[in-house]
């Protein structure tokens, strides 16, 4: 399974059968490079959805349109994670890209630096609560790139090293995502291909379910 870009093995007798086949180290190989692409990716798409907060003209659609991707998105990453079709203990990102958008929502919407502290500390229990992947440094990454969205040096600062502290078992290479994000001129390319982003995350979970099953059947 893959959690928080790490790939882990829910079953430990079907994982070391697989392990102990000729094939067995490259897959270990393909799990450590999943580690790190999960890693990496995370940090663009939170980065992404701050940028895309602050420019859309309807931040209640945008907010909903969220939450409506995390619920479609929950079964096929409780199958590709749990190998079940619902799992109530963990729950997909986009539930945790959900919480910042809600926490940035707050901090629009009003000047008073103690509900602007409130609407995090609430957006981080919440996603610590309901157990959101990346949950609390997720949400605190989000609320980051939102609140210093006017300095570029104050962004990266804040960024790498929030990103260095949860990937700190990996390295810290999720601080190696901010070399793309450092490179973003604020506009809008040619092609509009957000929602081809949202659609591709719940795919690419019953793609990984898939090679799991196949996977499954040849050891």
């Amino acid at each position: 399974m893959i959690q928080g870009g790490i790939l882990h093995g829910t079953d430990s007798a079907l994982y070391h059968a697989v392990l102990l086949t000729p094939s067995g180290h490259y897959w270990v190989i393909a799990g450590q490079v999943c580690r790190y692409v999960g890693r990496l990716g995370f940090p663009i798409l939170a980065y992404l959805t701050a940028e895309e907060f602050v420019r859309t003209r309807d931040r209640r659609w945008y907010a909903v349109r969220m939450l409506l991707f995390a619920l479609l998105s929950e079964v096929p990453f409780d199958l590709a994670v749990y190998h079940t079709m619902y799992y109530p203990h963990y729950q997909n990102m986009m539930f945790t890209l959900f919480a910042g958008v809600l926490v940035m929502a707050v901090m629009e919407s009003t000047q008073n630096p103690c509900l602007k502290a409130g609407a995090l500390a609430a957006g981080c229990a919440l996603s610590w609560v309901l157990q959101f992947d990346y949950n609390v440094v997720g949400v605190l990454f989000i609320a980051a790139m939102y609140w210093f969205r006017r300095s570029d040096t104050a962004q990266v600062v804040a960024g790498v090293a929030i990103c260095a502290v949860e990937s700190i078992s990996c390295y810290c290479v999720s601080a190696l995502s901010f070399a793309p994000i450092v490179l973003y001129n604020g506009r809008r390319g040619a092609f509009q291909l957000k929602y081809m982003f949202y659609v591709f995350y719940p795919v690419h979970f019953l793609v990984l379910y898939g090679v799991s099953m196949w996977i499954a059947k040849g050891v």
